[in-house]
């Protein structure tokens, strides 16, 4: 099994949020179901991950699918032995798949709390019997402290010295644009990356080619910024709401998607106020902020109060 059948599996079952004829095309996965139970309470709030187990399970099944729809070749280099799944006889199988998060539960997207539920999907496909019994997978963990530039290194080792055929993660939003930018590029036919991250807008643009900036990003997220706005949005208008300011603090929810998470959700509600000619102003708040009741109304003010 080829780069090039991993390659068509991204291709087939990749960029659900970008339009729905693409949503289409994993659509029959849909009749895959994964009881909660039978996964433990993970990270220190035990938060159930039957959702999460479910998302890993389509994606590593979307690595073992043989499917020769799609070929990507970014750039024209001579493919290494190792990015074959099998050796030459065939019997011997292994998927190695490059996990690149914080070893850290302050995020909630860790290396403790996901490496689990990535290994009990594996033995999810292998109960159903959806992958051969001799295809192994090889967990390669990699700390990226929810830092970009590292996380670019720490994806090269993976792919130069480890010569991953897959990555999972980054999640934090910078982490995974800095990679996702050049996994295009990575071993002959690019390397899929699946990430559950990848909140703000410009990860929901096309990546159907080599021209795209996020080609062979896989986002599986639940929810983006732009679905949080595009609420928020809708339950202005029912309530004819059109003037507002919103307040945040920059670094807020740092565990979901690391530095300058509210800051990037605050641009996405930006850009899709801004295309519905709504009046809004952003005031960002200090964290240490004591009195935060005189700084709003000192803020609101008159420019900004009801008439």
């Amino acid at each position: 099994m080829q780069m090039s059948q991993i390659k068509a599996a991204h291709r087939q079952c990749g960029l659900q949020h970008d339009t729905a004829d693409e949503q289409q095309s994993c659509k029959s996965f849909d009749l895959i179901g994964v009881p909660a139970t039978v996964l433990p309470m993970i990270g220190a709030n035990n938060i159930p991950m039957g959702r999460l187990q479910l998302i890993l399970l389509l994606g590593l099944l979307c690595l073992c699918l043989n499917l020769d729809s799609c070929q990507a070749e970014c750039r024209v280099e001579p493919a290494r032995d190792c990015e074959s799944i099998c050796d030459a006889s065939g019997k011997n199988c292994t998927i190695r798949a490059l996990v690149l998060l914080p070893d850290d539960n302050m995020y909630q997207a860790s290396l403790p709390r996901v490496l689990p539920i990535l290994k009990v999907a594996e033995q999810q496909i292998r109960s159903k019997a959806l992958i051969p019994p001799h295809i192994d997978f090889e967990w390669l963990a990699h700390d990226t402290k929810c830092d970009a530039s590292l996380g670019v290194i720490k994806a090269m080792d993976g792919i130069i010295k480890q010569c991953a055929q897959v990555i999972f993660g980054p999640v934090c939003d910078y982490s995974l644009a800095a990679v996702s930018r050049i996994t295009k590029y990575f071993n002959s036919q690019g390397t899929p990356l699946i990430s559950v991250g990848g909140s703000t807008y410009d990860f929901e643009q096309k990546k159907t080619d080599c021209n795209d900036e996020f080609y062979m990003l896989l986002r599986t997220g639940m929810v983006s910024f732009e679905t949080i706005s595009e609420l928020t949005i809708n339950v202005m208008k029912r309530h004819n709401w059109s003037h507002s300011i919103f307040y945040y603090e920059r670094d807020g929810q740092r565990s979901v998607a690391g530095m300058h998470t509210c800051f990037l959700m605050m641009k996405s509600l930006g850009k899709q106020m801004r295309n519905e000619n709504m009046t809004f102003a952003q005031f960002p708040l200090e964290p240490n902020l004591k009195n935060r009741t005189e700084e709003m109304r000192r803020e609101i003010g008159n420019k900004h109060s009801s008439e």
